[in-house]
């Protein structure tokens, strides 16, 4: 996991598979002036060491433990989650863990930028209450970047 942090600006979790997307996102959300923090699993969010000399999220014993440690260390403003990751979970199983915990982690926007083109998985993050849906072929990057932009203002 990699952590970009901006003191006083919005902080955009990225989870992202694809090494290259996930860079380019990285590299756009920091030019637009968020912080950032990276995953490419939904493991990797919910299980990461802290590095000592880098901020990051505390190894936990449960989900909710670790949303616990990741609101301590930090303040995520939106989530940027693409459909298919590494690992057995996918963005559904991200968003199920995410949101069973309630509280503010249910007022958190979640931007589902996928080429997953099915109505029927739209529909299954539609029912959980993510913020939008992009299909990615369909969206510019700045475009999506506009849209979080706008949400959180």
């Amino acid at each position: 996991m990699k952590t970009q942090l901006t003191k006083n600006k919005k902080t955009i979790l990225v989870i992202e598979d694809e090494r290259p997307l996930l860079e380019v996102v990285n590299e756009k959300l920091l030019e637009n002036g968020f912080g950032v923090i990276t995953a490419r699993s939904v493991d990797q969010v919910f299980n990461a060491m802290l590095d000592k000399n880098n901020l990051g999220i505390i190894a936990a014993s449960n989900i909710k433990q670790a949303l616990d440690h990741l609101e301590n260390l930090e303040q995520v403003d939106a989530i940027w989650l693409d459909h298919n990751l590494l690992g057995k979970e996918n963005g559904i199983d991200f968003v199920k863990k995410f949101k069973a915990n309630g509280g503010r982690w249910n007022k958190i926007p979640i931007f589902v930028i996928s080429n997953t083109e099915s109505s029927e998985t739209i529909k299954s993050y539609v029912d959980l209450g993510i913020s939008k849906y992009y299909v990615k072929s369909n969206h510019k990057l700045d475009s999506i970047i506009n849209d979080i932009n706008l949400t959180l203002n």
